[in-house]
This record gives structure tokens, sequence and C-alpha cells, in this order.
């Protein structure tokens, strides 16, 4: 029976890399769910970063855009599953959360209706429940990787305060949900769970 290890940290904290390592020592058969989509050059940069580290030998599954939904990801799962592949990779939960709710274009409304942020939380709160359904009944080593938002300041726009809540919330239930727990800062990492 496989475990889920929960990586959560500041940005550039050493929590992917390290997820790399961790991954690389327990399988040389590991599949990469990269979360992240090309939104600008500087995106395009970091995802090159990141494909560079990967050895070549791991399968890779990008998440597009009609992925983003519990059946997407289930379809994904589903696929790597017939691979034989021991370890899981999803980096990161961050961009994947962000992606879930761009759909709702809160980038340009100064007042959230309190009616869409809680459709919003609902279908964050489904996807992240089947989300974590999937993952405990795969057998599998699971890695994931994610972002902690919520240690900075108050954002100043709306959909900063709403992504900041909704990322703790996921935060925490991923955390629930595994078998280990590390936080990175600085480089460095320290067990929780």
């Amino acid at each position: 029976m496989g475990k889920v290890v929960f990586l959560i940290g500041g940005a550039r904290s050493g929590k992917s890399e390290y997820s790399e390592k961790l991954a690389s020592l327990l399988s040389d058969r590991v599949a990469y769910i990269a979360t992240s989509e090309v939104t600008d050059v500087e995106m395009e940069k970091r995802i090159e970063i990141h494909k560079k580290r990967r050895p070549k030998n791991w399968k890779t599954y990008e998440i597009s855009e009609n992925d983003i939904g519990i059946q997407g990801f289930k379809n994904i799962f589903n696929q790597i599953t017939r691979q034989k592949i021991d370890v899981i990779l999803i980096d990161c939960i961050t961009n994947l959360l962000f992606r879930i709710i761009y759909k709702y274009h809160l980038e340009n409304i100064e007042v959230i209706r309190n009616e869409v942020e809680k459709a919003i939380e609902k279908e964050v709160a489904l996807f992240f429940d089947g989300f974590l359904k999937i993952i405990k009944e795969s057998g599998l080593n699971i890695i994931i990787v994610s972002n902690e938002v919520g240690s900075g300041v108050v954002p100043y726009y709306p959909l900063g305060r709403v992504f900041r809540d909704l990322m703790g919330a996921v935060n925490k239930k991923i955390a629930a949900c595994s078998d280990e727990v590390y936080f990175f800062v600085a480089g460095l990492k320290q067990k929780l769970k």
C-alpha cells in the first residue's frame, strides 16, 4: 500500500526539488502530473526549468483546459495506472486551484458577491474531495506539492483574498489525508506529520 506525502512551503523554498529527489528514490517508474499552463513568457521559462530537471524516463501528464475538473483528473489518473507506475508526483496544487477558479474571471471584479464566493467554494470542495478519494484509493505512492500562501500580508485585491482562503482550506484537506507532511522554508524541511 502506497503513502501520500504532502510537501508545502513558500516560493523557492526547495519543495519541488525535494519532491523530485524523493520520487527518484522511491522508484524509476514515476508519473509527473504538471498542473501549470503557459500563460506568458515568464511562466514558460519556469515550466522549462522544471522539465529540464526531470529524468527523461518519467512520464509527464500535463493538465489541459479540458482536464480541469474531477472527470479530467480521473481520466489522467486512469491513464497513469495502466502504465505500471509506482509513484505519482503532482506539482503543484496552487496552480491547479488557480486554474479551477480562474474561469470565474474574478480578476476584474472589485467586490466578489457572497453567492459567487459560495459557488467557488462548493466547486473547489467537490473537486478536492474527489481528488483525494482517487489518490487514496490508488494504493500508489503519491507526492503532492503546494504553496503556503497564508503567511504573508492580506492581499489587496478580492481575488487574492478569496484565493488565499481557498488555498488554506485545500491545504488543510490534503494535510489531513496525507501520511506524511513536510514544511519547507529557505531550502530546509521540517516534518509536521
